[in-house]
């Protein structure tokens, strides 16, 4: 059995000098004693996010096309770990965080990456509400289709021999750092989900109106289950496929 040798982290950032340190800080305290590298991916920024992630020893790129997935794709195709693991510039990550990914893909060699949870610094009073809905979606999307459906960006590791053959990332796709990489990589291994692995985010994101928000958790919903209607399709359909009318 091959063991992880090397992590590498990913990180897109885009005028994070605010928060960057503190990512920064808590990669750099990590307990795991493999060996592990920090990318940061400058998507164009102007102010000091360059800079901070060089003075602390991060590997800069620079990712000119703008877009986090092509980010994490210019990120991902300069690693050298065997387990490339994506991070957000505005997410603090436990000590453990790295121990706990290492120790998955040792234990389970068919699996071809591994999701987690992400939690606000400041969640509003409806962040229960979507944690319910990402829970119960990412549990019927391991019974149905073998990974979660609804998985976190800032959270989420996998198989570098995997990313490759599923020839990396889809920008055109409906939300390629989460939704449409996990999609690619479930042709080529498992997808799991690990509801104890947590980070947590900034709040900036959905620092918006609850109309909003409510809107997009249906919006989210709805495209989800339009998947499983039309996956359920396609296995109850799989026994008649060949067979010719009498």
């Amino acid at each position: 059995m091959m063991y992880v040798s090397m992590i590498s982290i990913i990180i897109p950032a885009l005028n994070e000098e605010k928060y960057l340190p503190d990512c920064l800080s808590s990669l750099e305290g990590q307990d795991w004693r493999g060996e592990y590298e920090i990318i940061v991916v400058d998507n164009g920024s102007t102010d000091g996010t360059a800079a901070i992630a060089a003075g602390r020893g991060a590997r800069v790129i620079v990712c000119t096309t703008r877009g986090v997935a092509y980010a994490r794709q210019a990120g991902a195709e300069q690693a050298s770990g065997d387990i490339i693991a994506q991070a957000d510039a505005d997410t603090v990550y436990p000590a453990g965080w790295l121990s706990r990914i290492a120790r998955h893909f040792d234990t389970f060699p068919g699996s071809a990456a591994l999701g987690g949870r992400c939690d606000y610094d400041k969640p509003a009073r409806w962040a229960s509400l979507e944690r319910f809905f990402r829970r119960v979606f990412n549990g019927i999307g391991q019974l149905l289709v073998s990974r979660p459906l609804w998985i976190s960006g800032a959270n989420f590791a996998f198989r570098r021999t995997a990313f490759t053959l599923a020839h990396g990332y889809d920008p055109r796709s409906y939300q390629p750092d989460q939704w449409g990489i996990a999609r690619r990589l479930s042709r080529h291994g498992r997808v799991n989900y690990d509801d104890n692995s947590v980070v947590t985010t900034s709040s900036r994101r959905v620092a918006k109106p609850f109309c909003i928000i409510a809107f997009e958790i249906v919006r989210n919903c709805g495209r989800m289950c339009a998947f499983l209607l039309r996956h359920t399709a396609r296995e109850i359909q799989k026994p008649f496929a060949g067979r010719s009318t009498p």
